[in-house]
């Protein structure tokens, strides 16, 4: 027997599935399911299933085009239906990302870090602009953003990014290592770079942050 939250998780998947047919749909009513389910990424049957399903409710009508191809539009049932999907997406993603943000400041709070601290921030992916937030929202404002390879006219939340190839660990209080993977060849990069493995900082390894040292 499913527990609740597996119950809830189902639920949702198969809401953001109806939501991506839908919009697919509504967008090109000449796609073939061969295409929604390469544009969904899901199984050919499986968009069968669930176009069939979409069908049965009513919020997608079916025509017939030519003989061997059908012409899918949204009804005006299909159309509300796909806007509640994407409110309840909407909150769902907003409710999420407000979680992850609670549990990054956990994470910073045992750093004894304050205003006057000086950071270095490894990476600029989507974790990253958490990591730099988490540090704003404590009053950190001495941020630098690093990155490997070619940084010249990379920018990460209008900051410039800087080759990690030019920085000077020793200037920094904290080397935050902002990748959820990988984060140890991040590691092993930064101490070839003399970075002190106590001022080397992962994030949720093992469960939670950790000092390298």
């Amino acid at each position: 027997m499913r527990s609740r939250n597996e119950q809830q998780d189902l639920a949702s998947d198969s809401n953001y599935r109806e939501m991506q047919l839908l919009s697919e749909v509504d967008r090109d009513p000449d796609i073939t399911q061969r295409q929604l389910a390469q544009r969904v990424g899901i199984a050919l049957g499986l968009t069968n299933v669930l176009l069939r399903n979409l069908v049965q409710k009513g919020y997608v009508r079916v025509g017939q085009a030519s003989w061997k191809r059908r012409l899918y539009t949204l009804t005006p049932d299909g159309f509300f239906h796909r806007i509640r999907l994407m409110r309840l997406y909407i909150h769902r993603v907003l409710s999420d990302y407000q979680k992850i943000r609670r549990t990054l400041k956990e994470e910073l709070e045992p750093l004894s870090l304050n205003a006057e601290s000086r950071i270095a921030i490894y990476g600029t992916g989507e974790f990253a602009e958490l990591v730099y937030l988490g540090l704003r929202e404590i009053g950190i404002e001495e941020i630098d953003v690093f990155n490997s390879g070619k940084t010249e006219n990379q920018r990460f939340l209008g900051i410039q990014v800087q080759d990690v190839a030019t920085m000077e660990p020793a200037q920094y209080d904290q080397v935050m290592v902002a990748l959820l993977e990988d984060w140890e060849r991040a590691c092993a990069l930064l101490r070839d770079r003399n970075a002190e493995p106590r001022k080397l900082i992962t994030f949720f390894a093992d469960g939670k942050s950790q000092e390298e040292g």
